[in-house]
């Protein structure tokens, strides 16, 4: 869609905030996180966007276990791949620190990048990819201190133009020590006179300029595509659709889609009044603009709804709606069967995480889930790691199946509904964009660099199920979240819950 967009519009730039975009994937989380392999060296990345487009994103690379003599950092645009992308930067070691990069990169355009970071060191060079995605979300105020120093320095400007243009009609036409004679100096007061309204329309000009573009620019801020959300009942059972109904579509159609962890979309379900309720569920998309699924138990409310999708471009978005669940929804979705095998869902109060102790929480099986102890506190802006364990009914260390092609995913939720993520042990990262940079780089592309279907994205990570696992986060705003846990069991999704104050 973003292509078309500035191939066949000339309001393309306008419209641009409506194409699918990052930090528009997520909601009010921008941070990406990845955690995993650059070859043989762990790595843990950390991409800070920035608000305005085009600025500088921070990098923040952490090679786990040490060996690196150096890092590099370089962005890639979708459009333009690692051949037409600028040479990379070398990070800069933190004070301090044997393991930790830190630099900074100019995202110039919106839409689709990567980032690749290149460690080097003992065991030799590998690159890793960490899809980012570039949309401005805001504009820098202008501090008061310098709003006066721009006037007193405007000022000073006029009045210096304005000098000059009276000496130019008039001193400068005489030779030095030469007096100016009447006629002249009554020349040049004419002459600052009529270079005063001159400059005076100048600035107005410049002012109106000034607001045009600033207008332009707040009108291409992101904002979410407009959704409808809706319950109908079919074939004896409640049925909830989600349809993108953005006025954009009329005009230009969605590009395709590509699978992340098997699914076309992952919708998150949460109990807008309590966020005691929670599913996570898996539409069916007819393909155009409509995603439908079958309801699970939930009770009668109204929901908030977060869609994640993954398109071909490496382009990722969050869809965000709300929905109200009536007792005859209920009544129907109690008697239906789940519509994907790896739906799953929970209704009940969350455990309270107490710092520096293990908070437990007793899963639908029997089993246990454990917020492992951490020896510091969770602060809003913070790195951090969100390590659990899953014990069996005797307590010893549970195996686990792979859950959406991984050990593990979280969902974390603000109470108020303002940040919402969804986790899983690599981070934050879309990993089918991080398949489909590795795609079109290797040169596996189409005319006009549109990307092959990928069948089924999960297999781009795989990593040992085991009882234990962690996930990477930094909280972005203090305040109450609820995080719910999932993993795979016997054959069944099971949910942890669990409540923290950052």
């Amino acid at each position: 869609m973003i292509r078309r967009l500035l191939r066949r519009s000339p309001a393309a730039l306008v419209m641009l905030a409506l194409a699918p975009a990052a930090s528009a994937a997520h909601v009010g989380s921008p941070d990406v996180i990845f955690d995993g392999k650059a070859g043989p060296y762990d790595v843990r990345v950390i991409v800070r966007p920035p608000m305005v487009v085009p600025g500088l994103a921070e990098v923040v690379v952490r090679v786990v276990h040490g060996g690196a003599t150096q890092v590099l950092i370089r962005p890639v645009f979708w459009r333009a791949g690692v051949r037409g992308s600028p040479s990379p930067d070398r990070a800069k070691p933190v004070a301090g620190t044997a393991d930790t990069y830190t630099g900074q990169l100019w995202l110039m355009a919106r839409g689709a990048y990567s980032v690749y970071v290149t460690v080097e060191g003992s065991a030799g060079s590998a690159t890793v990819i960490v899809p980012v995605m570039s949309v401005a979300t805001g504009r820098l105020g202008m501090t008061s201190g310098l709003g006066v120093l721009l006037v007193a320095l405007g000022i000073l400007l006029v009045a210096g133009l304005v000098t000059i243009a009276y000496a130019a009609a008039g001193e400068s036409l005489v030779e030095p020590g030469v007096a100016v004679d009447r006629r002249r100096r009554q020349r040049a007061r004419v002459a600052a006179a009529v270079a005063a309204p001159v400059l005076a329309l100048l600035l107005l000009g410049g002012a109106k300029w000034w607001k045009n573009v600033d207008t332009l620019y707040q009108s291409r801020l992101y904002r979410p595509l407009a959704t409808r959300a809706s319950i109908s009942h079919e074939r004896a059972r409640a049925e909830l659709r989600f349809e993108i109904v953005d006025s954009i579509l009329r005009v230009f159609p969605l590009d395709p889609l590509v699978p992340e962890h098997g699914k076309l979309m992952h919708l998150f379900v949460v109990d807008s009044a309590h966020s005691t309720a929670f599913a996570h569920l898996h539409p069916i998309f007819d393909g155009k603009t409509t995603f439908s699924t079958a309801i699970p138990p939930l009770p009668p409310g109204r929901y908030q709804l977060f869609g994640d999708i993954t398109f071909e471009t490496g382009q990722t978005r969050t869809l965000t709606g709300s929905v109200d669940l009536t007792r005859d929804d209920s009544a129907l979705a109690e008697a239906g069967k789940p519509a994907d095998a790896d739906d799953g869902w929970i209704n009940g109060p969350g455990v309270q995480r107490r710092d520096r102790a293990t908070t437990v929480d007793t899963l639908r099986d029997g089993s246990t889930m454990e917020w492992l102890a951490d020896s510091t506190s969770i602060g809003a802006g913070q790195e951090t790691t969100l390590r659990f364990r899953v014990r069996d009914s005797i307590g010893a260390l549970a195996t686990l199946q792979p859950y959406l092609g991984m050990s593990a995913h979280a969902v974390i939720v603000r109470t108020d509904g303002s940040v919402f993520i969804h986790l899983h042990p690599a981070g934050t990262i879309s990993l089918a964009a991080q398949q489909m940079f590795a795609m079109r780089d290797r040169g596996d592309t189409t005319t006009g660099g549109r990307m092959r279907l990928v069948s089924d994205a999960a297999r781009t990570h795989e990593m040992p199920i085991a009882g234990e696992f962690a996930f990477p986060y930094v909280f972005p705003r203090s305040g109450p979240y609820r995080i719910w846990v999932q993993v795979r069991r016997s054959g069944h999704v099971l949910t942890g819950v669990f409540d923290v104050t950052a």
